[in-house]
């Protein structure tokens, strides 16, 4: 399976994207997820390369509520009233499984990682090689994310370039 070559650093980043995603009331790990988890958990590459070009975990989650929001609202649902008839309903955290399904681009992101890993010749898959899974999905919720953020994609990568270096693999 693809998590044995996780290290501890990037399942930290995948536990907390399921966090995030149960937080939020999320049905599934969406690419968006694991782009907070990645903001929440990391400790390397990805998470410097995020917070150098001025994303944060607060921002990125506000505007994956607001997203998140939107979309519902473009059906007639109002989010926030909707959480509030739901009441603790509505927290996934005490869901009878305690399990959440990835969706299928966060899946996609996962398998992508492996890639990444593999393209830069390194033996791990680290938070680095998560981000850039998601990045590669150009109509992900994650890209949308960044780009309301006013972060292109290619902003990010081409910071993590420069930070790659000084890391030891």
């Amino acid at each position: 399976m693809i998590f044995n070559r996780f290290t501890r650093s990037a399942r930290r980043c995948v536990e907390s994207a399921v966090e995030e995603a149960r937080a939020l009331g999320h049905d599934s790990v969406g690419d968006e997820d694991l782009l907070l988890g990645v903001l929440e958990a990391d400790d390397g590459v990805a998470a410097e390369a995020l917070a150098s070009v001025g994303i944060s975990l607060e921002d990125a989650r506000e505007e994956d509520v607001r997203l998140f929001a939107g979309a519902l609202a473009s059906v007639g649902v109002s989010f926030e009233e909707a959480r509030r008839q739901a009441g603790e309903a509505f927290d996934l955290r005490s869901s009878a499984s305690g399990r959440l399904p990835f969706s299928p681009r966060a899946k996609e992101a996962l398998e992508q990682s492996l890639q990444e890993a593999l393209r830069l010749r390194h033996k791990e898959i680290t938070g680095e090689h998560i981000l850039l899974g998601v990045l590669r999905n150009e109509h992900g919720t994650a890209v949308k994310i960044l780009a309301n953020l006013d972060v292109p994609v290619e902003a990010v990568e081409k910071r993590m370039d420069q930070l790659r270096p000084r890391t030891s693999w």
